[in-house]
């Protein structure tokens, strides 16, 4: 994916002051995105690299990326590093980087920051902080959804912990897949315990097919890579990983529900440049296309997938938004 757009996360600090004030000169908003992991990593993290990189080549933003900040011990001083460069944004992004960008906001009260979290941070939004979060249990539907839309049955889950969210989105995933195909069969979920282990995935994987498995629903995480191999060579279909989970992905993986974290930038940078900025908070969902359903391949063993999979997926959305549709409440 491109990436010319960023500016090198190293340099001088009189560096970094100096393009700071060349952007102030030219009334462009300047971002810094702190990021828990690494800015490629073919799903979380990328999302949001990909949303900035679409406004940085508009000439609407330009940024800078921090990758692989980790503890909040790290990334405090970071937040406090861009927000004293005069950044006119500062994400944190990632639920474990939320703690400290409201402990750096309170100090810095003249800066703009945005934290992200689970559902429970979209209460918490301040005058300098705005919060965001996806739904879960939309993304889960939409996975289930496209699933029974491949016409494949048994369907088994692979994943990695069984966290809270991974719960919510593996009963919508269900409840997706009940309502595009009602006569499809689910086995039992397996999960691994390990978000990182392809061995043990492989291994899960291997056992759902052997009881008649015939589609995969699994993510994409350090794992993935161990469901791909075993799903490749027992000649089943997998839904949920990424293109990027290892070579032979996109000849095995229908797709997966990803993050279109670009609408929601463009508002937020919307509000900083007409001074609006504050007490806000976002959820992408199916409807305002902040889930999506993206990296769409022909996959052998999936030969019922309809080739307009895709029309589909935004017909859905704009059902949604018109409120012809309604899908289950996540409560």
């Amino acid at each position: 994916m491109k990436r010319r757009a960023f500016l090198s996360a190293t340099g001088a600090l009189a560096g970094e002051v100096a393009v700071a004030r060349m952007a102030r000169a030219a009334s462009v908003p300047r971002v810094a995105i702190v990021l828990g992991g690494l800015k490629n990593d073919g799903g979380f993290n990328e999302y949001v690299v990909d949303a900035a990189q679409t406004l940085a080549d508009q000439g609407k933003i330009t940024v800078r990326i921090r990758e692989s900040v980790a503890t909040a011990a790290d990334a405090e001083p970071v937040l406090r590093q861009f927000a004293a460069l005069g950044f006119d944004l500062v994400i944190g992004w990632g639920l474990g980087l939320s703690e400290s960008v409201f402990t750096v906001a309170r100090e810095m009260p003249q800066a703009h920051f945005i934290a992200t979290g689970s559902a429970d941070i979209l209460k918490k939004a301040t005058a300098n902080v705005e919060t965001w979060t996806f739904a879960a249990d939309q993304a889960g539907y939409l996975t289930g959804w496209v699933a029974g839309k491949s016409g494949l049955s048994p369907v088994a889950v692979v994943n990695g912990q069984l966290a809270p969210f991974v719960e919510v989105q593996a009963r919508f995933t269900s409840l997706g897949l009940k309502a595009a195909n009602p006569h499809a069969v689910e086995l039992k979920p397996i999960y691994t315990g390990s978000w990182e282990d392809p061995q043990l995935a492989a291994q899960a994987t291997r056992a759902q097919i052997s009881l008649g498995a015939k589609l995969i629903v699994t993510a994409s995480e350090g794992f993935t890579a161990g469901v791909i191999s075993a799903a490749k060579a027992g000649g089943v279909a997998t839904i949920g990983a990424s293109n990027a989970a290892s070579s032979d992905a996109a000849s095995v993986n229908i797709g997966d529900v990803r993050l279109n974290w670009t609408p929601t930038l463009t508002e937020i940078v919307g509000h900083l440049r007409d001074g609006t900025f504050g007490n806000r908070s976002y959820v992408s969902t199916i409807a305002n296309r902040g889930l999506v359903f993206g990296e769409i391949n022909r996959v052998a063993a999936a030969p019922g997938m309809p080739s307009d999979i895709a029309r589909q997926v935004e017909g859905l959305a704009a059902d949604l938004a018109a409120g012809r549709v309604h899908l289950p409440s996540a409560t």
